[in-house]
């Protein structure tokens, strides 16, 4: 699916080397597929409906969760060996929660690069979490 997203050298736009630079300094890396990158800043509010499918960045965020917990239970998984698994899952669980990630987005700044419609919809703690996952997600 990812290599039908178009890639192409559009940089050269101002809000693509916005969105690049934004992009760099959350990850530490300039993205390979623009594209997917710019559709994990996408909230719902602003996609556009395109054969069938509402563009967004809900997809990505359902990937980035998945990703995200399993690299947090691999961490956990191998820092504590002689733990039990419920022990994990609370530790996984404070880790990776809605308010946490609605913190880190705000901290690294993703604010500045989420698109939506301020007419339907003011900027929320969570739609800051959600992007900084579905991130994770176009990262992956």
């Amino acid at each position: 699916m990812w290599r039908l997203l178009p890639s192409g050298s559009s940089v050269k736009r101002k809000n693509d080397r916005r969105l690049v630079t934004a992009i760099r300094t959350i990850t530490g890396f300039v993205p390979g597929n623009l594209e997917l990158y710019r559709l994990a800043t996408l909230h719902s509010s602003k996609g556009t409906e395109r054969d069938g499918y509402r563009e967004s960045n809900e997809r990505l965020e359902y990937l980035g969760d998945a990703v995200l917990g399993a690299a947090v239970a691999d961490y956990l998984f191998k820092k504590y060996p002689f733990q039990h698994e419920g022990f994990l899952t609370e530790i996984r669980s404070r880790i990776v929660n809605r308010e946490s990630l609605n913190q880190l987005a705000r901290k690294v700044g993703i604010g500045a690069i989420i698109q939506f419609d301020q007419k339907k919809i003011h900027l929320q703690q969570v739609i800051l979490g959600n992007a900084l996952v579905a991130l994770v997600g176009a990262v992956y």
